[in-house]
């Protein structure tokens, strides 16, 4: 009977570690600083295509970013489409773009964020806020 007690606890906290983990990892130990967009152009009536400044803080593996419309309460995800060639960037200052967003400059200046992904280890991806 302990032991199935232990077990379910241990169970417990690794959901608990695995679903909220990368967030507050990425809350005190960020991968990337916030992005600055230096360029917005509209493509058609609905997307835009963006060109910026970053800088990567941690050395670890990228797995995507992720951008919404609206706040991280309530919100919707925008496809992101990477037109530059593929990159592995070292810690530092990094510019990136062109990139495809779905969502007008209008929207993505003004009512979007965007959270980027890292592997840093094999427990849960990282979530860092990028825009």
């Amino acid at each position: 009977m302990k032991a199935t007690l232990i077990a379910s606890v241990i169970a417990a906290l690794i959901l608990f570690a695995n679903s909220v983990g990368g967030r507050v990892e990425g809350y005190f130990f960020p991968v990337v600083a916030p992005a600055e967009l230096d360029q917005i152009t509209a493509v058609g009536e609905t997307r835009s295509r963006i060109w910026g400044r970053a800088a990567r803080l941690r050395q670890c593996s990228f797995d995507r970013v992720v951008w919404f419309l609206g706040d991280a309460r309530n919100h919707a995800r925008a496809d992101v489409d990477f037109e530059e060639s593929t990159k592995v960037r070292p810690v530092g200052a990094f510019s990136f773009g062109p990139w495809l967003v779905q969502l007008t400059p209008v929207q993505l200046r003004n009512r979007s964020y965007a959270v980027a992904f890292h592997r840093c280890h094999p427990f849960w991806l990282t979530q860092t806020r990028f825009y």
